[in-house]
């Protein structure tokens, strides 16, 4: 899927007449998940009878959507401790957990967040031992300085473009971490040393993914909005953010003042996977963002999202969750099993989600819209996508030109909306 992903950005740019004269030299697709929580419910419902669990279910669905990604990250927000298993308060999850969001897709775990401490020096460490026996990369928790010197920033070469990946959180719910452990902690000196370092690794684009914000509030507060701009100011070209356990607004313009390049903020993805059925925690958003870099400039392509729900159900007589792409769940219900109350779950769940999503962009502009991405075909879960996700871009791609569509670009498939 990935070849042909290149493919077709190469067929689009000859297209385009462009790519003769400014040819591409990297191009990356990259998917964002929210808050990978671990509470009690989640691992009962995967329990086997052996006493094994089996986490594959839950994101059957949307392994697709997240394995067609060049890089894939999620935020871990559990420990993998060990026995005995808990829920919230304080997490410590079954390794199986962390093994199936591999095999979903997912390259990438961030692991600075406020339940980090949870377990204490033994949470951290025994996480961190874990996944990279798993060969999952990871960032934002370190057992010592020497490890955060040697491995942070993240710096990942693929597909011509080296990209760099920060990670901070607000706090630890109060609790201090045991030394010599570190957690990346949302500090601009330490993050103006760390950008800088990136650069000096010689990063062609940096993205912040940041753990922060006020939980379940629908819209971002004015501190996230200040280090936001703090973080492009000093060289971040994507930031993107969850803790909330609820999907908050978004932009593509964070600088207002900015008229040459989109500025991506994601201020919340929301949950991506948890037992939380309050209505807006019941899911969330995965973010799809494109890069490219062409003539020594690296600048985001395209930017676009899409809500995913935790569906609840009992097959037989065992109870099972799935996260599901919400507007394929609400155009097939039946495909999933989605009946009664779900139903009507989901449907408040999507409206909400979207509503927001659409209404705070009305204000910036056509030219800076994020719109969502349909990837299934509306016909059934194992639809192969459609790899339509380059349906928008933001007139950066040729830096220096006016913040306009080309006119080759309104030829290309728009998504469907509701």
């Amino acid at each position: 899927m990935r070849h042909f992903k290149a493919c077709q950005l190469l067929l689009l740019l000859a297209l385009s007449g462009a790519s003769a004269a400014q040819p591409v030299d990297g191009h990356l697709r990259l998917v964002f998940a929210g808050d990978l929580m671990g509470h009690i419910p989640l691992h009962k419902a995967a329990q086997q009878p052996d006493g094994t669990y089996d986490y594959e279910p839950c994101f059957r669905y949307v392994r697709d959507y997240i394995e067609s990604a060049d890089l894939a990250v999620v935020n871990l927000e559990v420990t993998l401790a060990g026995k005995p298993y808990t829920g919230y308060p304080c997490f410590s999850s079954p390794d199986a957990y962390a093994a199936a969001a591999r095999n979903a897709g997912f390259d990438i775990f961030t692991t600075a967040n406020n339940h980090c401490v949870d377990k204490g020096r033994r949470g951290i460490e025994r996480t961190l031992r874990i996944l990279d026996s798993l060969d999952i990369m990871h960032l934002g928790t370190y057992a010592d300085l020497q490890q955060r010197m040697e491995t942070y920033p993240l710096i990942i070469d693929r597909n011509g473009i080296r990209l760099a990946l920060l990670c901070y959180t607000y706090g630890t719910n109060g609790i201090s971490v045991p030394k010599p452990n570190i957690v990346n902690m949302i500090d601009t000196i330490q993050m103006h040393s760390d950008i800088e370092t990136a650069r000096r690794k010689g990063a062609d684009f940096i993205i912040a993914l940041m753990h922060w914000g006020v939980e379940y509030q629908r819209h971002n507060n004015k501190e996230q909005q200040c280090i936001a701009r703090w973080l492009f100011d000093h060289g971040c070209g994507a930031v993107i953010g969850g803790h909330p356990h609820i999907v908050q607004n978004l932009s593509i313009d964070a600088n207002f003042d900015n008229d040459r390049y989109p500025e991506p903020v994601i201020y919340s993805m929301g949950n991506f996977f948890s037992n939380q059925q309050d209505e807006g925690c019941n899911g969330g958003m995965m973010i799809e963002l494109e890069l490219i870099k062409q003539d020594g400039a690296t600048d985001v392509y395209s930017c676009a999202y899409m809500p995913v729900f935790v569906h609840r159900a009992v097959v037989d007589g065992h109870r099972q969750c799935h996260l599901v792409p919400s507007s394929d769940a609400l155009s097939n219900p039946d495909t999933y099993g989605i009946s009664g109350y779900e139903l009507t779950r989901l449907k408040r769940f999507d409206k909400a989600t979207r509503d927001l999503l659409l209404s705070c962009q009305n204000d910036i502009g056509d030219r800076y819209r994020i719109l969502e991405t349909r990837f299934y075909d509306n016909a059934k879960p194992s639809a192969k996508p459609q790899h339509s996700s380059f349906y928008m871009n933001y007139g950066s791609f040729f830096r220096g030109t006016p913040l306009k569509a080309n006119a080759w670009r309104k030829k290309m498939l728009l998504p469907r909306m509701q």
